[in-house]
C-alpha cells in the first residue's frame, strides 16, 4: 500500500512539547514501516487546523485524487484538523478517492463506531480552540485594563517605539518632528497632498520604510494616539458568509463606545491636545473640501506620461472650458524638436482610470494571482533545485534504513546514529528552501484571499466616495498611479501602474493593468 505522511505544527509551543515535523514525520514512518507500506510523499504543513486553506492540505487534496496514495498518515486527529466539520469533509473526500486516514496515536477502526470517535475527538478539539481563544481576548482586556497596550493588536505607530516590558508606547526622538510637522503644516493651512509629496521629495521613509501615501497622512492626522489617547477595543472582527459565492470574509465594524477601553498614559502625546483638535476642525471643514475641489482641475497632473517621447503631461484647458492633457513637449523647443502626440480628452482619460482602478479592486483574484507570477518568476530556481534533490535523496536514505530496522538488519543505535547524520545534512536544505519561500511569498502574496476580497472592496468604496468628492488626485497619489498613454486616429489606449494596498494606510505588491478603448479625442 502507498502512504502520504502528513504533518503539521501552527505553533513555536507544538515544537517544545514534542510535536515538531520532525517528531511527527518520524513516528508516521515508523507507523507506516510497521504496516509494509511504501511512503510515497511527505507533507509538511504550517499554519492554524482551524482553516482547510492550508498550502500543505491542498498539496494532499491534490495528490489523493491523482491516486498517488491509499493512505494517508497523521499524528493525531488535530494535526488533520480542529474542525469536526472539516474532518468530515476530509473524510469523505478521501474516501470517495480510495484511500483510508490513520493516526499514529489515535488508531481508530473505519467503522462507524470509529467514525464517531473521530468526530467526538476533533469536536473536543474544536472546543479547547475556542477557549484558547476566549482566554487569549480575555487576557489582552485584562491587560489593557492593567494600563498596558495589549501586544499582537496590530503594527506599531509612526513615531514611537514599543517597550514590551512596560506595555506602553516611547516616542521616538527621529520620527516625532515628522509627526509634528504635519499637524502644524495641516492646522496652518497645508493640503494633505502638499505634505505627502513634500515628505516624498525629501525621502523621509514612511512607517514601513517607503513612500507616504495621502491615506498614511490623513489616517494619521485623525489618530488620537498623536494626542495621548490610547484606545483598545474600538474595533471588532467578524465573519460572514458571501450568500452569492459561500465564502466567508471578515468584516471590521467599530464597537459602541461603550465597549471601548481607554488605557491612560500608555501613549505618550506628540503633539498637544489644542493642535489635534485644530486638525480634526480643519479635516471636517466643508469650506477646505470644496477649495481643494476648486483647486484640483487636473487631478492625474503628473501622473499621465506621453508613450511617444515619454515625458510628462500636463493640463490644458481650450476655448476657456474644454480641458485635455498633453505632452509637456507640445511646444517645447525648435518645432522639429517638440513631441507630435496628440492631445488627450481630460475627462475620458480620468473617467478611465476610475473605471479600471475599481475593475481592478472587483477582481482581487487578478491581483493576488498576478503577484504570485511576479514572486514565482523571481525565484531562485538552481538553489531550490539543488535544495529538493538532496532532501529527497536523504528521505530515501532514511526509507531504507528503516526498511532494514524493521528487517532486523541494523539495530537501533546505528540508526539513530545515521538518522542524526541525515537530520544534520537536511537542515541547509531545508533552511535554504524556508528562505526562498519567504523570500518569494511577500507580505501581499501571503495575504488570506477572503480578508484582501474584503479589503479591496472597503477600499474600492474609499476611491469612489474620494472621486464623487473631486478628490481623484488623493486616488491617484495614494494608490501611486501611473498612466502612460498612447493616442491614435482610431482611439486611445494605455497602461495603468499603481499600488494596492493590503490595508487602508500601508501600500503592498505592484500591479500593473493595461486600458484600451478608452475613447478620447483630439484638440482642435
Amino acid at each position: 500500500m502507498k502512504a502520504i505522511i502528513y504533518s503539521r505544527v501552527s505553533t513555536d509551543a507544538q515544537e517544545r512539547d514534542g510535536t515538531s515535523l520532525d517528531t511527527q514525520e518520524r513516528a508516521c514512518a515508523e507507523f507506516a514501516a510497521e504496516r509494509g507500506w511504501q511512503v510515497v510523499r511527505r507533507i509538511r504543513d504550517a499554519g492554524s487546523g482551524a482553516s482547510l486553506d492550508r498550502e500543505g492540505l491542498g498539496e494532499l487534496r491534490a495528490a489523493l485524487r491523482q491516486g498517488e496514495a491509499t493512505a494517508v498518515v497523521a499524528y493525531a486527529v488535530d494535526r488533520l484538523s480542529r474542525s469536526q466539520n472539516h474532518i468530515g469533509i476530509l473524510f469523505d473526500e478521501f474516501e470517495g478517492a480510495g484511500a483510508t486516514l490513520e493516526f499514529v496515536t489515535e488508531r481508530f477502526e473505519d467503522t462507524a463506531v470509529g467514525r464517531f470517535i473521530l468526530a467526538a475527538r476533533a469536536f473536543i478539539a474544536e472546543v479547547e480552540r475556542e477557549k484558547i481563544a476566549e482566554r487569549t481576548t480575555r487576557g489582552k482586556e485584562e491587560r489593557a485594563r492593567g494600563g498596558r497596550i495589549p501586544q499582537a493588536t496590530g503594527r506599531g505607530m509612526y513615531g514611537y517605539h514599543y517597550d514590551p516590558g512596560t506595555g506602553r508606547r516611547v516616542i521616538n526622538d527621529e520620527q516625532a518632528p515628522v509627526v509634528r510637522r504635519v499637524f502644524e503644516n495641516f492646522a496652518a493651512g497645508g493640503s494633505i497632498i502638499g505634505i505627502t509629496n513634500a515628505l516624498n521629495e525629501e525621502a523621509i521613509p514612511a512607517y514601513t520604510g517607503g513612500k507616504w501615501s495621502a491615506w498614511t497622512v490623513k489616517n494619521m492626522l485623525r489618530n488620537p494616539g498623536y494626542a495621548g489617547r490610547t484606545i483598545y477595543r474600538r474595533t471588532k472582527t467578524r465573519h460572514r458568509r458571501d450568500p452569492s459565492t459561500g465564502r466567508r470574509r471578515r468584516v471590521v465594524e467599530v464597537r459602541d463606545p461603550s465597549e471601548w477601553i481607554e488605557i491612560p498614559d500608555a501613549t505618550p502625546a506628540i503633539v498637544p491636545q489644542q493642535l489635534f483638535d485644530a486638525v480634526q476642525t480643519r479635516l471636517l471643514d466643508p469650506e477646505r473640501r470644496s477649495a481643494a475641489k476648486r483647486k484640483y482641475d487636473y487631478p492625474l497632473g503628473g501622473v499621465v506620461r506621453c508613450s511617444h517621447c515619454h515625458s510628462a503631461m500636463v493640463g490644458q484647458t481650450s476655448l476657456g472650458k474644454y480641458r485635455y492633457y498633453r505632452c509637456r513637449r507640445a511646444y517645447a523647443g525648435p518645432r522639429h524638436d517638440r513631441c507630435p502626440a496628440k492631445y488627450v480628452k481630460a475627462s475620458a482619460l480620468e473617467d478611465a482610470v476610475v473605471r479600471e482602478v475599481t475593475g481592478v479592486l472587483s477582481a482581487p483574484e487578478m491581483v493576488l494571482a498576478e503577484l504570485d507570477h511576479a514572486s514565482a518568476a523571481d525565484r531562485p530556481d538552481g538553489d531550490v533545485v539543488a535544495a529538493r534533490t538532496l532532501l529527497t535523496s536523504l528521505d530515501k536514505q532514511r526509507e531504507r534504513l528503516l526498511r532494514l530496522y524493521q528487517l532486523g538488519e541494523v539495530d537501533d543505535a546505528y540508526l539513530q546514529k545515521e538518522l542524526s547524520v541525515i537530520r544534520t545534512r537536511r537542515s541547509p536544505a531545508e533552511n535554504t528552501l524556508a528562505q526562498v519561500k519567504d523570500a518569494a511569498h511577500t507580505p501581499q502574496a501571503r495575504l488570506d484571499p477572503d480578508d484582501f476580497a474584503a479589503t479591496c472592496k472597503v477600499l474600492k468604496e474609499e476611491v469612489l466616495a474620494e472621486v464623487n468628492a473631486g478628490r481623484l488626485d488623493g486616488v491617484a497619489q495614494g494608490m501611486q498611479l501611473a498612466v502612460e498613454i498612447q493616442r491614435t486616429d482610431e482611439g486611445a489606449s494605455g497602461l495603468l501602474k499603481g499600488v494596492i494596498p493590503h490595508d487602508l494606510d500601508r501600500f503592498g505588491g505592484k500591479i500593473s493593468h493595461h486600458c484600451t478603448n478608452i475613447g478620447m479625442t483630439t484638440c482642435t
